[in-house]
């Protein structure tokens, strides 16, 4: 079997097209943007580089997109055009504020190459396959591919006078307001000259996003500078190389390090076995990473599988020995640009089945905790360290105790210091102090995150700290509404309503559902959020009419997986007895949300967060976030065999399962039943086999 066969990898690139939605899904509404914005990039596994097709579109680079932020996003006027190719990328973000798409990389005749990157031409016949990318630009045959480190492209020429422009000063995307600050040329020189083809490199610095980003380019033929900047102080436009002389075929490397010249041109060996070679090196890759879950499947299903298993694995960029903020040469990995949405499912995915990254995204966590004296909420490659603090709060500290709790390799004593040091960080004063929030749900994120943390004190047997951020942890019951059962409606809500963040999971759920009046109450609250016995609702489709949105919110709908704000709600159920509920909406999100394709993603993909819900939910999974815990769903897959990170192996058999066999009357764990339709996480990662017996009615279901 050929995983990369069953790789799509424009899933999610445009704008939604999904089924027609019933039963439950018919009553969810969507509050993001209607598109998954994903990219064709061609790049390895959690690849530093990538290489994609430039349109200046958002947020990626690609497509014909404009800014959007819910129901249809608008277009470019003149359609899907390209300027070139651009490198490094978003992976289905939204307005995070930076986007990357460095050296623009243009093939073409006279004026199509001879300014900074504005120039917008007819494409077509795209194709892509993990690792490669393939399309012609006004006849000219244009093929990418990438090593970890390095992009490499191909062009085909029809006729003779072809150049090849880099253009170093591009940051961001072709539409105005969507790149913050330019980039600052610090110097640019040709090197390693020689007389022969192949030979001329150009290597060049500058300053993006605050902080230094060095090139190295080679290409066959010769080259000449289009501007010679060295030690501008101002931001530098069209600064960049001209390669020529190569014939009807130019072949050129591009290398980006953020850490010195020389480690760029190093990277740029990796480029030495050639195109082809990259290529296929790029899909071997691809298709050994993949390997980690075999399902057994319909053939449809396996393409909406592995397609959204290999997004769940493009992001966050393995950048070891890139360590910009603290230096050294460990580990390092960046990328987390919607923490917000990664740490439910998509780092969870990725402790599950891959150690050394795994260990490497908790290493570059506590050093950023240790660095900074608090964890950022996202980062890339940037210096700004705070940006989206409005999104939550401590949510890296949940994702050092989801890995801790799976097993995986990290040391705990550091955990609870970086944990601790941003609670009482000057950012979090106000939830110390025990003040109003400006969202209650930043209560809950900080309070649950000490809960979590003085129980791992508690373990550690650190005493001390654990009487500093156990009473915190109270807090979190101060957020509700003992009259409604719900959060409290007096502060806002980041990306939802107050019903979007009150059927969260927390650690005392028991309490929790006591303070909405019992069982009974609590699944009559979850009835009304998911829609059972409304309407159903129509979507808001014009980008311009927000009327719409806020009236939907109105609703207190769940979001449909259009956003993970609300993913986890649906296993909320299985607190009360209600597992049987559990498996409609996941079994309906399953169908109606996600399909094959360019528009097969219901919202942003976010950095890999809607795609790993997929693989998770089709295997019957799902992980609490921060707690030794997993619930099962309801799985689509007749089988399954998953190489968990430590060598052992978690297999999945399904008794009985079919479209309309939704419910499971029950679960075995080797062999023994499962009460609660949940499992310790630290008894999965220890590997065995995991049976669901499913009937096509609920009747004798828990």
């Amino acid at each position: 079997m050929r995983f990369t066969d069953y790789v799509n990898v424009f899933q999610g690139n445009g704008e939604i097209d999904l089924p027609e939605p019933k039963g439950p899904a018919a009553k969810w509404f969507f509050i993001k943007a209607g598109c998954g914005n994903t990219s064709p990039a061609a790049t390895m596994p959690f690849g530093a580089m990538s290489v994609s097709p430039y349109t200046g579109g958002y947020p990626t680079g690609y497509g014909d997109h404009l800014p959007n932020s819910f129901a249809r996003p608008k277009k470019f006027e003149e359609g899907k055009k390209l300027i070139g190719f651009s490198h490094l990328h978003q992976s289905g973000t939204g307005a995070i504020g930076y986007y990357y798409n460095y050296a623009v990389t243009v093939p073409g005749y006279g004026e199509e190459c001879s300014g900074p990157a504005q120039f917008r031409r007819p494409y077509r016949d795209e194709f892509a396959r993990p690792g490669y990318y393939r399309c012609y630009l006004d006849g000219i045959d244009c093929r990418l591919t990438a090593t970890k480190h390095t992009a490499l492209h191909r062009y085909d020429f029809p006729g003779d006078g072809g150049v090849v422009t880099v253009d170093f000063s591009n940051n961001g995307l072709n539409i105005p307001g969507c790149a913050r600050g330019g980039a600052r040329i610090i110097s640019l020189d040709i090197a390693d000259a020689g007389e022969g083809p192949g030979l001329d490199t150009v290597v060049c610095e500058a300053v993006i996003e605050g902080i230094s980003v060095y090139y190295a380019v080679r290409g066959n033929g010769k080259v000449r500078l289009r501007r010679d900047i060295r030690n501008s102080e101002e931001t530098s436009d069209g600064a960049g190389a001209e390669f020529y002389g190569f014939g009807r075929t130019a072949e050129l490397a591009v290398a980006i390090s953020v850490r010195s010249a020389a480690a760029a041109l190093e990277f740029l060996r990796e480029a030495d076995m050639g195109f082809d070679a990259a290529r296929q090196a790029a899909d071997d890759a691809w298709n050994e990473k993949l390997s980690c879950i075999i399902i057994d499947a319909p053939e449809r299903v396996k393409e909406i599988f592995y397609s959204n298993l290999y997004h769940s694995f493009v992001k966050p960029a393995d950048r070891r020995g890139e360590d910009f903020v603290g230096g050294g040469d460990g580990a390092f990995t960046a990328d987390f640009n919607t923490l917000w949405d990664m740490y439910k499912t998509a780092l969870p995915l990725i402790f599950l089945t891959d150690r050394r990254l795994g260990e490497d995204i908790c290493e570059t966590l506590l050093r950023l905790g240790e660095t900074l004296g608090f964890l950022p909420n996202a980062f890339g490659l940037n210096g700004r360290y705070n940006d989206c603090g409005e999104q939550a709060r401590l949510l890296a500290g949940y994702v050092l105790l989801t890995a801790y709790r799976f097993g995986v390799r990290v040391d705990p004593k550091r955990i609870l210091k970086v944990i601790t040091d941003d609670v009482f960080s000057p950012g979090k004063s106000d939830f110390v102090r025990g003040e109003k929030p400006l969202s209650h749900t930043f209560t809950l994120d900080a309070a649950e995150a000490c809960r979590l943390a003085a129980d791992l004190a508690c373990e550690l047997g650190d005493a001390e700290t654990e009487s500093r951020i156990r009473p915190l942890a109270e807090r979190a019951f101060e957020c509700w509404d003992p009259e409604t059962g719900l959060l409290k409606n007096d502060t806002g809500y980041y990306e939802g309503s107050l019903y979007n963040y009150s059927f969260r999971q927390m650690v005392d759920m028991r309490r929790r559902i006591d303070l909405a009046g019992g069982d009974e109450r609590f699944v009559r609250l979850l009835d009304d959020f998911f829609g059972y016995g409304r309407p159903d609702v129509t979507q808001p489709t014009d980008p311009n009419d927000g009327a719409a949105v806020n009236e939907g919110l109105k609703l207190g709908r769940f979001e449909g997986f259009n956003n993970e704000s609300d993913t986890e709600a649906p296993y909320s159920y299985i607190y009360a007895g209600r597992h049987d509920r559990t498996c409609e909406i996941v079994r309906s999100g399953l169908e109606y949300m996600f399909t094959a394709g360019r528009g097969g993603l219901p919202g942003n993909n976010d950095t890999g967060a809607l795609s790993s819900y997929y693989c998770l939910a089709a295997l019957g999974l799902f992980p609490v976030a921060g707690q030794d815990l997993f619930f099962l769903g309801s799985p689509i897959v007749g089988s399954a065999r998953i190489r968990l990170f430590n060598g052992r192996t978690l297999s999945i058999v399904v008794h009985g399962g079919s479209d309309k066999a939704i419910y499971v009357k029950k679960a075995l764990w080797k062999g023994s039943e499962i009460s609660g339709f949940s499992i310790p996480a630290g008894e999965l990662v220890g590997g065995g086999e995991l049976e669901f017996f499913m009937a096509e009615d609920s009747y004798g279901t828990a």
